[in-house]
This record gives C-alpha cells, structure tokens and sequence, in this order.
C-alpha cells in the first residue's frame, strides 16, 4: 500500500511473477498473448467488457509484459478501488480462452510485432544482438513477443496451461496506490483474493552466463533507416545474479558517462568533438537473470561508424585510466536520486517499481534503501564496475546502417 491524499484516485496493479523469459524455445510469445486473452472476459464479466466498466467508471486500465514480470494495472476513483479488484480477482482464475477468441486475437497480435518489430529496423538489430548476447533460444534472448512462427501456433492448451501454472495469488504481487488505507485495502484483498486457492509453482531459473562466443558484431543494412546507430552492449551484473556487488555502481556509471547532456560521452562526443549528434549509456538491474550495460551513439553525419567507435573507446580509457572525480560521482547520484523521487510519487511509476523489485526476487526493504545505498557509491567502486563490466569477452557490437544506395 502506496498513501497519496493528493486526488481521490487509487492505482491498483497485480504483477504476476511470470515473463517471456519463463516460455520455452518454440512456443515464445504465449505470456504476451496470454496478457491479451486476459481482457477476453470471464463468466461475470463479458468479453471486452473488463476496460469499458472501468472506462464507464471514469477510469483507465492497460497490462505490459516483460522478461520476467507480466502486470495489469487500473486507475479509477477511490471509492471504486473494490469494484477493479474484484474484476480483477475474478479474472485472476476466470477467463475464457477458446479458439473463437484466439484466432482473431492472433492476428491482432501479429500486426503489432510487424508495427513494433518487423517494420523498425532498431527492433530487429535489438533482437538479433539479444540473441547474440545471451546465446540463441535463452532466456532474454527470444523476444517478449514472440516469434511469428510461434505465435501461429500457440494454441487453447499452450495458453491455459501457462495460465494454470502461473496465475495464482501466491505466485502475484498486489500494490495499490492513492487515497485510500492499508485497512481498507486488506479488507478487500481478503475479500477477493483470499479465497482463490495457490498453485504449486516451479522454481524460475536464468542462466548464469551468456553466449560462449562473445565478442560479436551485428550489422543491419536497411533501406529504411534513417538515422544510423552504433552500440556495444556488455554483459553486466544484475541485483540477481553475477557480481551483483556492482549493481550500484553500475547505476552511477551509467548516469555519469552517458545518462544525460552534462554526461562524459555527450560531452566528449556531441559538444567537443561533434563526431555524435546524441549518446547515451543505459544499464537496468532488476532482472532474475544477468542485464545488459549498453553504450550507444547516432553518429553526425559526416563521421563513420570507425570514427564513433574510436572516439567512444577513447573515452571509456580516459575513465578507466584516469578515474572518475568525487563531484562527478556526486552529481550522478543527485540526479538519480532526484528522478527517484518524482517517479515514486507518481501513482503509475511508484507502483511499478515495487512492482518490478517485488517480481524478480526483491523486497520492499530494497526499494526503501535504494537511496541510501546509491548515496553511499564510491568513484573507486564505480571504476571497479567499469573494469568488471567493460571486457571485450562479454560484449556484443552493433551498427545499424542505410542500405547501401538507399542515401
């Protein structure tokens, strides 16, 4: 329970601890369809009816589905808070999945992985060095989506046997947000959920390591490209697995070296030496499994990918040699810090947070002490994160390019 007397509004959401990266190879794409039948309806609840009755009761409702968590969240006024639960309990063990509603669902589905996917060059070159990274049908590596071929096939049994196995209060977090009470919001949990039997459910595992051919490099010439991208994606760490002693560090590198304008990378790279027109550094460590700590740089236009990447090393080796200075790291953390504090004070932010660290094996104590343990990163453990993380043997390099005559 997340108080905030600021509107008479509550958010509820209920993260299943289940994601694309819990299917199997063949039959990929099954939680994400899954997250689409979940709206097909229930003996008390019509099909398509869910999301007009939350709309008629001047709300709104959406789902999202990860690599490891799928979640479905609903804002509404405060005083409807025991209507969406109640829906929202009734569909945890009550939807219908048949062939009446999973054919069309089907190709509903497949438009949207050729509008995110199949139509977006960047999409298709993340895919291909995911699979690169982490090793060919591992976990991570296939796509949230699913394949296309997979996605044809999934049937009735493929997808209710997914919803038996992993749809149970037990295997669920439920984080509500807004004007209402932790007594009130446990009154209705037990109202609602609490009669709904647990289900037996499997330990989830991750592989511990990432494909045993690393370094790579992808290339993806496409007419369709507009902006040319180079990247490098590492193999880092998460709060999981790995040397997860980095995890806080790595946060403070990412924000410091390339998470915003003021960055070493943007500085070095788009102010001073105009070789890049933006560049970035990006790393996530709430994940079962290991992440990902990924550089990137659109290139201007009269510099190649050679130029890019050289500049980019330059950098990275001014950072290893040299250090990081106090008042940089200091200032990293500021701005991570202050971006924590707006995101949790946002009833759609702040419970997916908790969401997300609650889902991959965290606790709500970990989500309180970020702060603290962020403040408490040293220069010298985020160039220790550096030195671990930034080895050729678990990188992965990509450049995305126009096709050639199509400039």
């Amino acid at each position: 329970m997340l108080p905030s007397r600021r509107a008479p509004i509550v958010t509820q959401v209920v993260v299943y601890k289940v994601g694309s990266a819990d299917e199997t190879f063949g039959k990929t794409g099954v939680a994400h369809f899954l997250e689409h039948m979940m709206f097909k309806g229930t003996d008390k609840v019509p099909g398509g009816e869910f999301s007009r009755i939350i709309s008629r009761n001047g709300g709104r409702d959406n789902a999202y589905t990860t690599f490891d968590s799928t979640g479905y969240h609903q804002t509404i006024a405060a005083e409807r808070l025991e209507l969406i639960m109640r829906m929202e309990a009734d569909r945890m063990t009550g939807i219908r999945i048949s062939d009446r509603e999973i054919v069309p669902e089907r190709q509903v589905i497949l438009e949207e992985r050729r509008m995110r996917v199949d139509n977006v060059p960047s999409a298709l070159l993340d895919e291909a060095v995911r699979a690169q990274l982490y090793g060919r049908h591992k976990p991570y590596a296939m796509p949230v989506i699913g394949y296309p071929d997979d996605i044809k096939k999934l049937s009735v049994n493929d997808l209710s046997t997914f919803y038996r196995r992993y749809y149970a209060p037990n295997n669920a977090v439920l984080i509500v947000a807004g004007d209402t009470t932790t007594e009130a919001v446990r009154k209705l949990a037990e109202r609602y959920y609490g009669p709904i039997a647990s289900r037996k459910t499997e330990p989830r595992r991750r592989p511990s390591k990432g494909a045993p051919d690393l370094p790579q490099k992808v290339i993806r010439a496409d007419a369709r490209v507009a902006e040319p991208r180079w990247s490098r994606l590492w193999l880092a760490p998460s709060y999981r697995m790995g040397e997860t002693k980095h995890a806080y560090a790595l946060q403070v590198l990412a924000r410091l070296f390339g998470g915003s304008e003021t960055s070493r990378l943007w500085r070095a790279l788009v102010v001073d030496g105009k070789v890049g027109l933006s560049a970035w550094a990006s790393y996530s460590p709430a994940s079962l499994g290991l992440t990902s700590f990924d550089i990137g740089v659109h290139p201007a236009p009269t510099r190649s990918m050679a130029d890019v990447e050289k500049a980019v090393i330059a950098e990275m080796k001014r950072l290893l040699d040299g250090g990081v200075k106090p008042e940089e790291v200091e200032r990293a953390q500021n701005q991570l810090l202050a971006g924590a504090i707006y995101s949790q004070d946002s009833l759609a932010s702040g419970p997916r947070i908790y969401g997300t660290m609650l889902s991959t094996g965290g606790t709500v104590a970990d989500v309180d002490a970020w702060p603290q343990r962020i403040s408490a990163v040293t220069p010298a453990e985020v160039q220790a994160a550096a030195e671990y993380v930034w080895r050729d043997d678990g990188a992965v390099t990509a450049m995305l390019t126009p096709a050639e005559g199509s400039r």
